[in-house]
């Protein structure tokens, strides 16, 4: 029989049980740690200490750490390299600010003609720098260019514009994109 004040493993809560695991393994003092799914069973106070933890762990101590998680947002806060498996095959190794700028902000139009606005895009601003999505929707990886200039010129030469957005994908959207955006169901 326990002692009181004494509690097994078992009895603890999921996060207390992370936290445990952790501790134990950086216990000897390891060069590379390995964690599945340190947050998971956190709140978002224990979420927020954890990441903390292992950031110094890294910037001050120089330990390696291998993270496998499904929580995107959490991984764009905490690594500095992002590797993106899929059905166990390797799509993507790149460091999280390559990634950031990938998936950085762009002008997302819809439209009546994309053809025609593409042609736009190359003739009036001298622009290569977009996408076609679909037949109604155009990328356009300029942010920095105005949007009712666009507008306006893509008026004037008949294309109808329904929409303009400035966007920007989260890593959660890079990941859909790249893997087809298939989930459990």
């Amino acid at each position: 029989m326990p002692c009181k004040g004494k509690k097994l493993f078992s009895q603890y809560s999921l996060g207390m049980k992370q936290r445990l695991a952790i501790a134990l393994a950086i216990m000897n003092d390891p060069e590379l740690l390995i964690l599945d799914e340190p947050m998971n069973g956190l709140d978002p106070v224990g979420i927020a200490e954890i990441r903390s933890f292992l950031r110094q762990l890294c910037d001050e101590k120089g330990k390696t750490i291998l993270v496998s998680s499904h929580i995107l947002s959490e991984i764009s806060l905490l690594a500095d390299d992002i590797v993106i498996l899929d059905k166990g095959v390797l799509l993507e190794e790149e460091s999280l600010a390559a990634l950031e700028q990938k998936s950085s902000k762009y002008l997302l139009f819809t439209v009546s003609d994309t053809a025609q606005a593409a042609r736009i895009l190359e003739r009036a601003f001298g622009e290569t720098r977009f996408a076609v999505q679909d037949d109604r929707s155009i990328r356009l990886y300029r942010p920095d260019l105005s949007v009712t200039k666009i507008v306006n010129v893509f008026g004037e030469h008949g294309v109808e514009v329904f929409e303009a957005h400035t966007c920007g994908d989260s890593l959660e959207e890079h990941f859909k994109r790249i893997t087809g955006g298939e989930g459990i169901a």
